[in-house]
C-alpha cells in the first residue's frame, strides 16, 4: 500500500476508535469531561497532515486537484477547526459527531481510484493567490460543515426535550442555548473565511471559469442571507439549525460544479 493511502487508513481507523469509545462510553454512563477525548482526534488529524504532505509532494501545490483531495482537505480543515473553534467553546461531543463524517469521507476516497495529476497541473506555476483562495474556500466549507454538525446535536436535543426521552445522551450534550449560539458562529466564521477568499480572485491573474465565480459568490449570497437570519432572530433558533443542516447540501453540490470545470 501506497503511503498517502496507509495515512488515510490509520487516520479514519483514528476517528472510528474515537467514535465507538465514545459510544460505549456514554451508553455505559462513563463519559466524563477530559482532554483525553480529542487524541482520537488529533491521531487522526496527524495522519491526514500526512496523506496531504505526500499529496503535495505529488502536485507540488495544495492537493485540490480532483474531488477526492479536495474532500480530505475539507476533512482536515473540519477537524483543525474544531480545534480552534470548538474546543473553545466546550463542545467536547463535537468531535464525536463529527467522527462518522469523517471515517464516511475518507472510506469513500480509500475505496476509489486516485487520479493521477495531469501534465497541465504539473507544468503550471505555484499562484500564492490562488493557492490562498482555494485553501480558504475549501476551509469555509469545512466551518458550514461544523455548523451542520452542531445544528444536527441542536435538533436531536430538541427533540429529546419534546419527547421527555432524558437518557445518557442528552446529559452529555451542551446546553441547548449554547448549541444555537455555535450553529451561528460556525456560520459566521464560513461567511468570513469565504468572503476573504472570493476577494482574493480578483488577484489572481490567470483566467477562472465564470461557473466557478458563479458558485464561489453564489454561496456567499447564500450563507450570508442565512447569516443574517440568524443575526436578527428573523427565525427561532429550531429553525435556523435546520438552515445549517440543510443549507449545507449547497455547498456539498457545488463541489462538483467547480471539479468538473478546472481550468
Amino acid at each position: 500500500m501506497e503511503p498517502a493511502r496507509l495515512y488515510l487508513l490509520l487516520s479514519t481507523i483514528a476517528f472510528v476508535a474515537g467514535l465507538v469509545h465514545a459510544i460505549v462510553a456514554i451508553r455505559a454512563g462513563q463519559w466524563r469531561e477530559s482532554r483525553w477525548h480529542i487524541v482520537p482526534m488529533a491521531v487522526g488529524f496527524i495522519f491526514q497532515t500526512l496523506f496531504l504532505y505526500e499529496r503535495v509532494k505529488v502536485h507540488g501545490h495544495c492537493p485540490r486537484t480532483n474531488l477526492l483531495e479536495i474532500y480530505i482537505f475539507i476533512g482536515w480543515s473540519l477537524v483543525l477547526l474544531y480545534f480552534l473553534v470548538g474546543t473553545a467553546y466546550r463542545l467536547s461531543l463535537l468531535g464525536v459527531f463529527t467522527a462518522p463524517l469523517l471515517a464516511a469521507l475518507q472510506t469513500f476516497v480509500l475505496l476509489s481510484p486516485m487520479p493521477p495529476p495531469s501534465a497541465k497541473v504539473l507544468a503550471s506555476k505555484v499562484n500564492p493567490w490562488l493557492e490562498m483562495h482555494a485553501s480558504l474556500a475549501l476551509m469555509s466549507y469545512a466551518a458550514f460543515a461544523l455548523a451542520c454538525v452542531t445544528g444536527v446535536m441542536f435538533l436531536m436535543q430538541d427533540y429529546l426535550l419534546k419527547q421527555h426521552r432524558i437518557h445518557a445522551l442528552f446529559h452529555q450534550l451542551p446546553p441547548i442555548q449554547k448549541l444555537s449560539k455555535a450553529v451561528v458562529r460556525m456560520v459566521a466564521l464560513g461567511v468570513a473565511l469565504l468572503s476573504v477568499a472570493m476577494v482574493f480572485t480578483f488577484k489572481i491573474v490567470d483566467p477562472i471559469p465564470a461557473s466557478k465565480l458563479y458558485v464561489g459568490w453564489g454561496i456567499l449570497a447564500f450563507y450570508a442571507v442565512i447569516l443574517l437570519l440568524m443575526w436578527f432572530h428573523t427565525l427561532g433558533s429550531r429553525h435556523t439549525a435546520w438552515l445549517a443542516v440543510l443549507g449545507f447540501a449547497a455547498p456539498v453540490l457545488s463541489l462538483w460544479v467547480v471539479t468538473s470545470s478546472r481550468a
